[in-house]
């Protein structure tokens, strides 16, 4: 639901501080607004004692969690605990904390909540069904969040990338902190890599989705939510389009998902439609080259 007037906010309290989205979440936020960001380190967001003296120390007017467990295929072969105690346990000890504050809890889901049996993007109204671990205990979060309080937000989105250093360079501490900047280095140092041709969505450039996650929590008043940059392509492509931006001397060798073999399987079509977003206010995100273009033009 939109609100009738912009949402003003003087501090938020961002979890998982080192991660790529909390750190376009702190450099994007409204000159008004003071973030506090706790690195995993510094907060384990399962620890409910942990998370409530960190909401007292803070005293933020909103949460956004960057806090997650993201190893898709590890999830898949070593079990459920490790992604439940984050991404479902840990969101719901920062539902009850924030419930207990009166203050709204955004957080972020993922496109692998859904089967990718549509050849259309996905709306918040279709239904999710996941297809691995990770994607369930995601679409668990998702569930606890908004049951805890109708103010929150769950985000779900897509193939995020962006830099991962303290000084925004992408290329900085990390060199494989995202599918850009894997590509980029396995293509420096092979011939030719496989990439799957088959998974389909949209790369997702975490300076313009902070800014439009921003945007949301001003001028929306809670609810599920789908945001993404524009567009779509599928992996092959993409590695193609980062070789091309990057300079690279590469070959693309293209398989399908069965002929990869990745412990966990992921929806062959994942793009999400933002029209909700753009409803209640959001300015659309542009499409992915250009902001994969601007990113590459950084390293």
């Amino acid at each position: 639901m939109k609100i009738s007037e912009p949402r003003r906010l003087s501090k938020a309290l961002i979890t998982g501080a080192n991660g790529q989205l909390a750190r376009a979440l702190m450099r994007a936020a409204p000159p008004e607004t003071e973030c506090a960001g706790l690195t995993r380190a510094e907060l384990d967001i399962a620890d409910e004692q942990a998370v409530a003296q960190a909401m007292q120390a803070a005293r933020p007017d909103l949460v956004l969690n960057g806090a997650a467990y993201n190893l898709v295929d590890k999830a898949e072969s070593e079990g459920m605990d490790a992604a439940l105690r984050v991404n479902a346990l840990g969101v719901a000890r920062l539902a009850q904390a924030c419930r207990a504050a009166s203050v709204p809890l955004v957080h972020f889901s993922t496109d692998f909540v859904f089967g990718g049996e549509k050849n259309t993007p996905y709306t918040e109204h279709d239904t999710p069904r996941p297809l691995g671990v990770y994607a369930a205990s995601k679409l668990a979060g998702e569930h606890i969040a908004l049951a805890a309080s109708e103010r929150n937000f769950a985000i779900r989105v897509c193939r995020l990338y962006g830099p991962t250093g303290e000084d925004g360079a992408g290329s900085s501490k990390k060199p494989s902190g995202n599918f850009p900047l894997l590509m980029l280095r396995l293509g420096r140092e092979r011939d030719a890599v496989r990439v799957v041709n088959d998974q389909v969505g949209t790369p997702t450039y975490t300076p313009d989705l902070a800014s439009a996650v921003w945007q949301l929590v001003a001028k929306a008043d809670g609810g599920l939510f789908h945001l993404s940059n524009a567009g779509e392509v599928a992996f092959d492509e993409y590695a193609r389009e980062i070789f091309r931006l990057g300079g690279v001397e590469c070959a693309v060798e293209s398989v399908t998902s069965e002929e990869y073999g990745a412990p966990a399987r992921r929806p062959l079509y994942s793009t999400l439609a933002n029209d909700k977003a753009h409803a209640a206010g959001v300015a659309p995100l542009r499409d992915w080259r250009e902001a994969l273009a601007e990113f590459i033009g950084t390293l």
